[in-house]
């Protein structure tokens, strides 16, 4: 039987129901309550809330995130579920723009190419369309592993049955392995989402620049995917910089070319290698048109987009060194505004 969650704030009082075993944020969510959160894989500590009353269970009391909880009546509201009926204290949510209410979706493994570059792309068919905004992830889960995993679909998100995603394969992770098998096609998994607050803003948005790193890539694919799509490109420029280890990582490398061979005056992409010598890449066809650079991604772009920066909305996206050697060079070199930077919270 389901549990009615009461959630109060300063300015408001909401309920939602929560099924058995269900996460509480995976429930309000879904219920259309405005929750805090940031990853909502239990790292960050974003969506920490303080129970009032009721029977609050943690799912993973040494999550990271619990670094972040200052009481001990306060929870991650990502790892924990209910009881029973509880009353729990949480601030809305910050970012007030509209976007589809996160689902959960069973669905299945259906293909897998690995690269030599260390990503994977990795398609999931899913048992009915999502829709999303480029920019925003999902979570993704295996039965047989704990917990969910945060990934960003490569591709813009007009309801779409088959997500595209970009892993980074860690050996010593429990999904990624899997998900980066060849052999694992086939395997059910489950997603939960839309989510996420640093997408595009269709209504709104002008020129973009978007630095990003790794598997971050996926969030480029997707917000070039929707900027070609919807026409963006007609009327406003987009400069991308994006870090990969080598430049031997097809499933990324193609797409970024064939976009920047289609709109030469509007779109540039720099494309950041750490591992690699730019001096040795010679890239054919389409990618002539991609600026190949030694260097980490935000090192690029400090010189690459050097006064460029000024009135943009900038996408952020990468593993978290990344992110956090970006988001100090966005601020204190380019002197952003940091309300003009689009990134989600990962630790």
């Amino acid at each position: 039987m389901d549990a009615i969650i009461e959630v109060r704030s300063a300015e408001e009082c909401h309920s939602f129901a929560c099924a058995p075993g269900e996460r509480l944020l995976h429930a309000g969510l879904r219920g259309g309550v405005s929750l805090p959160y940031g990853c909502a894989t239990g790292t960050c500590g974003d969506c920490r809330a303080k129970v009032v009353s009721g029977n609050v269970e943690s799912l993973w009391p040494d999550a990271p995130g619990a670094r972040a909880l200052r009481d001990p009546a306060e929870i991650l509201l990502c790892q924990s579920h209910a009881r029973g009926a509880c009353v729990i204290e949480a601030k809305p949510d910050a970012h007030t723009h509209a976007r589809a209410l996160p689902q959960r979706y069973e669905g299945m493994l259906a293909r897998v190419v690995p690269n030599d570059d260390g990503l994977t792309w990795v398609e999931l068919e899913l048992d009915r369309p999502i829709r999303f905004l480029a920019g925003q992830f999902v979570l993704v889960a295996v039965p047989g592993v704990e917990g969910y995993r945060a990934y960003s679909p490569a591709h813009d998100g007009q309801e779409v049955s088959r997500l595209s995603l970009v892993v980074r394969n860690k050996a010593e992770g429990a999904l990624s392995p899997l998900l980066c098998s060849p052999d694992s096609v086939g395997s059910h998994v489950q997603v939960f989402g839309p989510l996420g607050a640093a997408h595009v803003r269709p209504d709104e948005d002008g020129d973009f620049a978007v630095v990003v790193g790794g598997s971050g890539a996926a969030v480029a694919l997707s917000i070039l995917d929707w900027a070609v799509a919807s026409g963006h490109l007609e009327w406003h420029r987009l400069d991308l910089v994006c870090g990969l280890r080598t430049s031997r990582c097809p499933a990324v490398i193609d797409r970024l070319a064939a976009a920047a061979a289609r709109f030469p005056e509007s779109l540039r992409i720099v494309v950041a290698l750490s591992d690699e010598d730019s001096a040795d890449v010679a890239l054919p066809g389409a990618g002539a048109h991609l600026q190949v650079e030694s260097g980490m991604a935000h090192e690029v772009a400090a010189h690459c987009l050097e006064g460029l920066w000024k009135d943009r909305a900038v996408f952020v996206a990468g593993p978290p060194p990344m992110v956090r050697g970006t988001l100090r060079m966005l601020i204190t070199k380019a002197r952003l505004n940091p309300t003009g930077i689009r990134y989600d919270s990962f630790s």
